[in-house]
């Protein structure tokens, strides 16, 4: 953003901020369904008793009977409000078949039961660690994208005659993450506000000679299960129950548990300001500390639109 466009897009930011930890109105822009959809799935999720909870539990019980967004949750005591870097994740919509062709070669493994074989890097991966063990679930078309399915952790199969498909997240290798976004910048081929997701992926695909020596630069390797799930539904998250679009956010629970409610207030890639009540429902590699946040944008390529191009400086205020 720039010119009186960025300005008012920051000075309604700092605005806001300022409004909601005042407990002066609590202004949420989005859907009443989709709001308590995200506080009973994360409900749902939530096994133990906790303060969570009962928030959670006063919280759909009043806006059921009809209160306002604001009624409900703009006294609840809160924390001072939290600078996070916001980024945005989302569910893919890719081609897919069941059986290897020389168009789909690109497999998505299941979990292997071998410890030696769950162990092994994305470059032993690539290379064949795996063959002959019978444990490919999906082949897609398109390295590139099979990639940002690992980062992503779930999508949807597109695998052809009508048949979809959901794959969700099973297990990881056990190798620490590595960023090819940062990576590109350490090599020069980015300033680091230019490394988003849809340029990553053309840099790629441009430079195809050096696909694998970048993609192996992340040793993790992610491994899939089948989804049964309804269409309507999200991902199934961290929680182990589906995600709500602009309403379930990732973070880390070491610092900020599953099932805890707060309000974003972030600039979007439009240049619009987000204001929502947000609910800690997933996790991610990347996401730690309590000043990062992953927000969950839907599926296909609108959400991938909007997922790519999220890096923003944003504001959350916890409800304790």
């Amino acid at each position: 953003m720039t010119g009186r466009r960025g300005l008012a897009a920051v000075f309604a930011l700092l605005c806001v901020v300022v409004v909601a930890h005042a407990g002066t109105p609590f202004r949420d822009d989005g859907d009443r369904e989709s709001l308590l959809a995200s506080l009973e799935l994360a409900r749902t999720g939530l096994q133990e008793d906790s303060a969570r909870c009962r928030l959670l539990d006063e919280a759909i019980g009043r806006l059921a009977a009809g209160g306002s967004v604001d009624s409900v949750f703009a006294q609840r005591a809160r924390s001072e409000p939290v600078d996070v870097l916001l980024t945005g994740y989302y569910e893919p919509v890719l081609p897919a078949r069941r059986e290897r062709s020389p168009r789909f070669r690109y497999p998505l493994f299941r979990a292997p039961g071998n410890d030696a074989h769950r162990r092994a890097s994305r470059r032993d991966i690539d290379q064949g660690a795996l063959s002959g063990a019978g444990l490919e679930l999906f082949w897609l078309d398109d390295p590139v994208e099979s990639f940002f399915l690992h980062v992503q952790g779930s999508g949807r199969l597109d695998l052809g005659n009508g048949e979809t498909a959901r794959v969700g997240y099973a297990a990881n290798n056990g190798r620490s993450y590595h960023s090819i976004g940062k990576e590109l910048v350490a090599r020069g081929e980015f300033f680091a506000k230019q490394a988003t997701a849809p340029a990553i992926k053309k840099w790629l695909r441009e430079h195809r000679g050096r696909l694998f020596e970048i993609l192996h630069t992340n040793p993790r390797y992610i491994f899939f299960r089948e989804v049964d799930a309804p269409p309507e539904r999200g991902p199934v998250g961290a929680m182990g129950v589906a995600l709500v679009p602009f309403r379930s956010v990732a973070t880390d629970p070491e610092v900020t548990p599953m099932g805890s409610v707060g309000f974003l207030t972030a600039p979007m890639p439009d240049g619009s300001i987000l204001r929502r009540v947000v609910v800690a429902m997933d996790q991610g590699a990347a996401i730690r500390g309590r000043t990062r946040i992953d927000l969950f944008a839907g599926a296909g390529a609108p959400a991938e639109l909007i997922a790519g191009e999220l890096r923003a400086r944003a504001q959350v205020v916890w409800l304790v």
